[in-house]
């Protein structure tokens, strides 16, 4: 019975984990690709005559 409680234990701190994981991670992707955008608008965009 031990096992079964310790395996559910288990699952759900993985599940816990896991989202919260991928919330960071599309934080850290959503910046990146921000970052990414306005690097190439200074760099050949818009902004390039701005800056």
């Amino acid at each position: 019975m031990t096992d079964i409680i310790t395996i559910i234990i288990a699952v759900g701190a993985i599940y816990l984990i896991a989202k919260i994981t991928f919330k960071v991670l599309k934080v850290i992707l959503m910046l990146a690709v921000i970052g990414l955008v306005i690097y190439i608008l200074t760099n050949y965009g818009f902004l390039s005559g701005i800056l």
